[in-house]
């Protein structure tokens, strides 16, 4: 895929270097000479210099041809007008990051597909290191109204032995869940589940929850005996 990055700061670089390994054709934008020569000479990552709100610089950088595009400057308002821009250019994918969470509803209206607030998925790491280690959250899905979890079965857990089919039938499983995959980490193998499947301790359990279920079901296969 085609794709451009708004900002070469240390997230833009990241993301622009994980991209080309992956074998996607990049370009960085930014304003900054000695950042376009240091992306370009380090990663050897496409950049162009010049701000990526200005509308000749994004044509330089081929956003008629982007097949995605992705705001990684630091301030919101930019990365707002990025989205605006790139709209106008039907770009299919528009991925922008947001520092403040009042920004999400702008940042969709303004035609952006993917919202990646970074205070809040600072705070919701934080708090799951340090209440359920066990628990991590994969991506948010459907604009934040889904998330795809991952649980690590502890030693003792309440649900361990036990099939898929007994644990959905269980009073206290919410019924907006579903199972996703179940990675055996002495086999390094990974299941689609079924009902018959058990569930075994050491087991990550890849799950599909909605926002307000996600407690609920982290606590259920987390707790212990």
């Amino acid at each position: 895929m085609y794709i451009i990055i708004a900002g070469g700061g240390v997230a833009g670089r990241t993301l622009a270097d994980n991209l080309q390994d992956r074998k996607h054709d990049v370009v960085v934008i930014e304003k900054d000479s000695a950042l376009c020569e240091k992306i370009y000479a380090e990663l050897g990552v496409i950049s162009v210099k010049g701000s990526a709100l200005d509308i000749g610089v994004l044509k330089e950088a081929g956003i008629e041809k982007a097949d995605i595009a992705i705001g990684s400057m630091y301030e919101d308002e930019n990365n707002l007008t990025f989205a605006i821009l790139a709209k106008s250019f039907n770009v299919p994918n528009i991925m922008v990051r947001s520092r403040r969470p009042e920004y999400e509803k702008v940042f969709y209206v303004a035609g952006a597909t993917t919202v990646s607030n970074v205070t809040d998925l600072f705070i919701r790491h934080i708090l799951m290191e340090i209440e359920n280690p066990n628990v991590r959250i994969i991506t948010s899905l459907e604009r934040g109204k889904a998330e795809l979890i991952m649980v690590r079965i502890p030693e003792a857990a309440d649900v361990a032995g036990t099939t898929i089919n007994e644990i959905v039938q269980r009073k206290d499983f919410p019924r907006d869940s579903v199972f996703a995959g179940i990675l055996n980490v002495t086999s390094e193998t990974i299941t689609i589940p079924r009902g018959n499947h058990v569930v075994n301790e050491g087991d990550k359990v890849f799950m599909v929850c909605q926002r307000d279920s996600f407690g609920a079901i982290s606590d259920m296969l987390t707790k212990t005996k």
